[in-house]
């Protein structure tokens, strides 16, 4: 919306500037101009039908307030953070990506023993960050101990490693799949040779 804004600024000031200057420099020839147009309009809509008169007017109308409330609602709603300051840190203030975060939490947690994948999901507060965390794990570890075990590393990453203040605890999705069990699957022994078996019965007839 910043850029908007410029761009929107920049462009009034221009006009604004061309305009005024010209209305300075030579003003008579300017509004003679300015009147014939507006009777040239105030003629053409003279010769449209009122319905349609009304018609066009409120969909105009319409159309100029819809832009207006979408430009005043990016203009009013929240912004997004995207930084979050560093506690701990002497001499400066520091301020890391909340993307950094998220990709320290994702790198952890690929390594615990069992999980399968993992998913960050970090947003800025004005007393710290919020993280939501997805994970799937399989192992035939009790559940409530994997939890706390994904809980505590969070807290550990964030706070120890990248020196960012939780906001509230971690939110933690987690979805524990079991071993699957090993299928016992019958040895077949190989069938006995036929060659040994005719030569035998080669032996017996002699």
């Amino acid at each position: 919306m910043n850029t908007i804004n410029r761009i929107l600024v920049v462009l009034g000031l221009l006009v604004a500037m061309v305009v005024c200057a010209a209305v300075f420099v030579v003003p008579l020839p300017l509004l003679r101009a300015l009147d014939q147009g507006l009777q040239g309009l105030v003629g053409w809509l003279a010769g449209v039908p009122a319905v349609w008169r009304i018609v066009l007017g409120v969909l105009f109308a319409l159309a100029w307030v819809f832009i207006c409330l979408i430009l005043l609602i990016f203009e009013i709603a929240p912004r997004r953070r995207r930084e979050v300051s560093v506690q701990k840190v002497d001499g400066g203030r520091v301020e890391v990506s909340l993307r950094t975060v998220e990709e320290h939490l994702t790198y952890e947690l690929d390594r615990m023993r069992g999980v399968l994948r993992s998913q960050a999901r970090v947003t800025a507060q004005k007393d710290g960050v919020l993280v939501d965390v997805r994970v799937d794990t399989a192992g035939d570890e009790a559940v409530p101990l994997r939890a706390s075990r994904v809980v505590e590393l969070v807290r550990t990453v964030v706070e120890d490693k990248v020196g960012v203040k939780l906001a509230r605890p971690p939110r933690v999705h987690l979805r524990a799949q079991p071993i699957p069990p090993i299928s016992q699957r019958p040895v077949h022994l190989p069938a006995p040779a036929p060659a040994e078996e005719e030569q035998e019965g080669i032996g017996d007839s002699e």
